[in-house]
């Protein structure tokens, strides 16, 4: 069973799913708005972003980044949650590449992984609707609830840090670019090809007029 608006309240409000800092602003319809966080790193700046400092983080064509959400979440045993980007950042070509399930008895900041799939940069304020949850609420509670490696993290860990700056090969944005620089070279080179084209018939023919008038000087 989804949770209408009311319902996740009332779950709040009994702590059966906690989110911290509540605002009610966030809690939409069917799902609960939760924001942009203060950390980020992307395969193009290759290092960690201050994003509550900076005041945002900025996907370039073909980024991929991670972002931690702003809220703590804690999910009681009996309730599940699914979550999906914001359409705002869908229709901008953004796609996430994280969950979409978070399991029942999680505790914790979410990460989301997200690549940028358009050939413009786009920008993530700090605090910004970045991603959209429905809470499911189980027939009976789970005996087996979440305790795998992102419970009770609350921070970009090591390994997400490491994948993001130390990745070897070329990353999506920068194999676009070296794309985009072949391409203005091809066309710079396409361009002196052309310029050729008619000025070599012009050499030699100034060429055989040369030849011409001295043979018949002689």
């Amino acid at each position: 069973m989804i949770l209408a608006a009311q319902q996740i309240e009332q779950a709040y409000r009994q702590g059966d799913i906690v989110i911290d800092p509540w605002d009610e602003t966030q809690l939409q319809a069917a799902t609960y708005d939760l924001r942009v966080g203060a950390q980020g790193a992307t395969t193009s700046t290759k290092k960690l972003v201050d994003i509550a400092g900076q005041g945002f983080m900025t996907l370039t064509p073909g980024d991929f980044g991670v972002v931690t959400v702003f809220e703590t979440i804690k999910l009681s045993p009996r309730y599940a949650a699914r979550f999906g980007l914001r359409s705002k950042y869908a229709r901008k070509g953004l796609i996430a590449t994280t969950g979409p399930q978070i399991d029942p008895g999680f505790h914790g900041r979410l990460i989301i992984g997200l690549t940028n799939l358009t050939p413009k940069s786009v920008s993530i304020p700090y605090k910004d609707d970045l991603i959209s949850v429905e809470f499911h609420r189980l027939e009976e509670a789970t005996i087996k609830p979440y305790s795998g490696p992102y419970q009770n993290r609350f921070e970009l860990g090591p390994e997400e840090i490491e994948f993001i700056t130390q990745s070897e090969g070329m990353a999506l944005s920068e194999f676009i670019a070296s794309m985009r620089s072949l391409s203005a070279n091809v066309g710079q080179l396409a361009s002196e090809v052309k310029t050729l084209r008619w000025l070599i018939p012009l050499i030699v023919g100034v060429g055989i007029t040369i030849v011409a008038t001295i043979v018949a000087l002689k």
